[in-house]
Parts: structure tokens; sequence; C-alpha cells
């Protein structure tokens, strides 16, 4: 609305009446006369920026800046349309006014990112634009979630069955290759043991911590098989010490709330004395025969229960 301010004309005989002030107000919001399109309501925005999270749903960035001293925060979020709202617009057309300005078809965008969907349409199409805002949506709920449950977190990958045994290692081999795969290291050992079998168990377990931060960088099959003969070393001085070692990985998923869950492959070495290892086959039965002839192909059927 306008308002302004109008003076009455001067007495016919050229001196000036009692000036009196005289309010009008124009009924519409721009000078043309033209009346205003319908824009987005209130609620749709409340919605919008709720939906998003406050950030952009391109970049993830919050839109708006802290405030100062004197001076208020200041916003740069814009709510953009994914069908133009006018026939002349980038992506236009196909639905009604009605739909244009729903929430399903807005997205809470910074203003750098609103100008460039804009400035390319023919890259930020209707349904890429559509499924930018599912995921940022999708995002936005995960980082709620993973707050509330508690922050960053290892959860079990349902895409794949999780172990059950350990599979029973009496080469380099079968173990290097789960070291390979692995994102993480776990570890158990007896207690109580002399110091001599402590100290190469331990030393064992280190080499494996360092092979697993090095692992990406070992390309060559002399490096590879370097690495396979050097633990093989190691296992074969354990089995004299009459101790097995046991393996498997455990696939695991880390979630953090914030962005999409990360295949996390864990690696779990367990040393145990073959008096109180129990050798078993994949599905866990225990063989009759216990450690023997069953432990040759170690890195595929047989395996060790604690």
């Amino acid at each position: 609305m306008q308002f302004g301010l109008q003076l009455p004309r001067s007495g016919g005989d050229g001196s000036c009446g009692q000036k009196k002030l005289v309010w009008f107000f124009c009924a519409h919001l721009n000078v043309s006369g033209k009346v205003p399109r319908m824009g987005v309501s209130e609620k749709t925005r409340k919605i919008v920026w709720a939906e998003a999270g406050g950030r952009c749903a391109i970049c993830r960035s919050e839109v708006i800046t802290p405030g100062t001293d004197c001076d208020d925060p200041s916003v740069f979020g814009e709510e953009a349309h994914i069908v133009a709202r006018s026939k002349g617009g980038p992506r236009s057309g196909g639905l009604d006014t009605d739909s244009r300005h729903s929430h399903m078809n807005l997205l809470l965008l910074c203003s750098r990112h609103h100008k460039q969907i804009d400035d390319q349409p023919n890259h930020f199409t209707v349904e890429r634009l559509r499924e930018i805002k599912e995921r940022h949506a999708a995002w936005v709920r995960r980082s709620l979630d993973g707050k509330t449950a508690g922050g960053p977190r290892l959860v079990p990958d349902p895409a794949f069955p999780q172990p059950q045994v350990l599979a029973l290692i009496t080469r380099g081999n079968p173990l290097w290759n789960m070291i390979k795969t692995s994102a993480a290291f776990e570890y158990a050992l007896p207690d109580g043991l002399p110091d001599d079998d402590e100290s190469l168990i331990v030393e064992f377990l280190d080499i494996l911590r360092d092979y697993l931060d090095i692992a990406p960088e070992l390309h060559s099959v002399r490096e590879n098989r370097d690495a396979e003969k050097s633990l093989a070393h190691y296992i074969q001085g354990i089995a004299e010490k009459d101790f097995l070692v046991g393996a498997h990985v455990r696939h695991m998923l880390y979630v953090d709330g914030r962005d999409d869950p990360l295949a996390w492959p864990v690696l779990r070495v367990e040393i145990q004395p073959v008096s109180g290892a129990i050798v078993t086959d994949q599905a866990g039965r225990p063989y009759a025969d216990g450690p023997g002839k069953e432990q040759g192909d170690e890195g595929q059927g047989g395996g060790t229960r604690s």
C-alpha cells in the first residue's frame, strides 16, 4: 500500500485558504495500477525453510550469516521455483498457479545457486531440481536423526550377513586380502600370557595395524607378496607357540547424520591358545577331529570360535 500527501489549491482571490492535509489511499501495491500477482504464502515459506533445515539444497551452506553487536543476521536464502512461476521463466509450464506456488515446487537455495539454476536451465532441469530437493530433505532428516541418536556411529551393513565365526588363518595371503579391504581394526588376545608369547603376539598385532594404514599405497605384486610373507612369518611363529590366529571382516556402515552412510569394513583378529579354541566349519559346526587336517583351507571353509 502507498500513502500520499495532497495540498489543496489556493482560494479564488489568490490568497491561500486554510491548508488542509488530505491523505489518500492507493489500493494497489505498485504505481502502474496493475493488480499484483499472488505469490508464495507465509505458511508455504515456513514449510520450505523447515524442510531444508535453513540450508541451501545444493551447497548445504547455512543461508543466514551471524549477527553483529549492532546489526541483525543477514539472510541470503531464497525460495526458488522448480517450474517457473511465469510463462517466460526458466523451466516454465505444466503447472497451475496454486501448484507453482506450493512447497512441492519450491526449494531453498542461497542467492548464488538460485541465480545459477535460472541461468543454466538446460542443466538444472525440473527432474534434476526435484531430485536435488528430495536428496537434501533426506539429508536434513538424517542429520537430525544422527544428532538425537548420539552422533557418529558404526552400524551393521544390512547388505551383508555378519560373520559368526573367525576364519582360521595359517597363511599370509588370506589375512592380507582382509587387510586390503578393511577400514578399521580390532583385536583380542588372552590374558596372563608369558612375556615372550605376549611380546610376539603384540608385535604381530602392531604389524597388522601398520599394514592397514599403508595397504592402499602398495600396488605392485612384489610389495603385496612381501607383505604376505611378513604376515606368514608371524603366523608361523605364533603357531609354534601353540596359538591359533583367527580373523574375519564385519561389514559396517559409518553414519554421522550428515552425509550418506560410508562402507566401513572392520577387521577383527583374535589370538587363541590351541587348547581353548573350537575349530568349526563356516556354519559354526565343530569339527569332530579338532584342529587338524581341516585347517588346510584356512581362508575359505574353516574357522575358530572363542
